[in-house]
């Protein structure tokens, strides 16, 4: 999802599959530890941009004070909207958009959140980037989080599948497109664990070509893999040295 342009996700049609890539990924939430260390989510509202299933929304929750889960994706709103009946939170708010129109005031948020909602460093995502910055408050935090191509088995993987979306040259413009534009770049190491085989397989046929899963099973030992995450970090500056609120992201 970058701006108005969209790129429907497999996790639409394979909910189950969706719901235990969440489970499984990060399970240690060293990503949480990270983002939250940097810009502390009691009391605060977030935006959750791709917000997918809810799961994440859902989480942070529990400590903010208000959560917004921006989901374009008619089928990912359903099993969004089945979350939150589920679960009844109160200071959960559903927005049905695209990242380039967030229906929020300017300076509504404290932190937006968009882990693999498509970011990847092109012109494209620029409006969807200026959105987020003009809903941030002065002083807010935008973390985008994506997948490492070049660390860990599941980059791995993803390299020998999708050879030119995770090349290194490919995630050196993806780094070198948002930290011309004040975002610095964390690698985080993690895991991908799974609570069996069956588990690891439904995950990987949803993200990868059917033909593949066997070469990629044979290169997993047991149910636990090595995965890195890329995030990028922007801070919102209180007040810029020429004057104006905020440098908006340019072309």
């Amino acid at each position: 999802m970058n701006g108005d342009r969209f790129w429907p996700y497999p996790g639409a049609t394979h909910p189950e599959a969706y719901e235990q890539l969440n489970l499984c990924s990060d399970p240690d939430q060293r990503l949480e530890t990270y983002m939250f260390g940097l810009a502390p989510l009691e009391g605060r509202v977030l935006l959750d941009i791709g917000a997918g299933s809810g799961y994440h929304a859902l989480r942070y929750a529990a400590r903010a004070r208000h959560v917004y889960a921006l989901e374009p994706d008619v089928r990912m709103r359903a099993q969004l909207y089945a979350r939150l009946l589920a679960n009844a939170p109160e200071n959960v708010s559903v927005l049905a958009a695209p990242a380039g129109h967030i229906s929020l005031a300017d300076a509504s948020v404290d932190i937006v959140h968009a882990r693999f909602a498509y970011f990847f460093g092109t012109e494209d995502c620029l409006p969807g980037l200026r959105e987020a910055q003009r809903v941030l408050v002065p002083g807010g935090h935008f973390f985008v989080i994506e997948a490492h191509g070049s660390r860990g088995q599941f980059g791995q993987i993803a390299r020998q599948c999708y050879p030119e979306a995770f090349s290194e040259t490919s995630q050196e413009c993806d780094r070198a497109f948002f930290e011309a534009r004040g975002f610095q770049t964390q690698e985080i190491d993690s895991v991908f664990r799974a609570p069996n085989r069956k588990v690891l397989e439904m995950v990987m046929r949803m993200d990868y070509p059917a033909d593949r899963i066997p070469m990629i099973m044979e290169q997993i030992a047991g149910t636990e893999l090595s995965y890195s995450f890329l995030v990028f970090h922007y801070r919102k500056p209180d007040v810029a040295a020429n004057g104006v609120k905020y440098w908006r992201f340019g072309g």
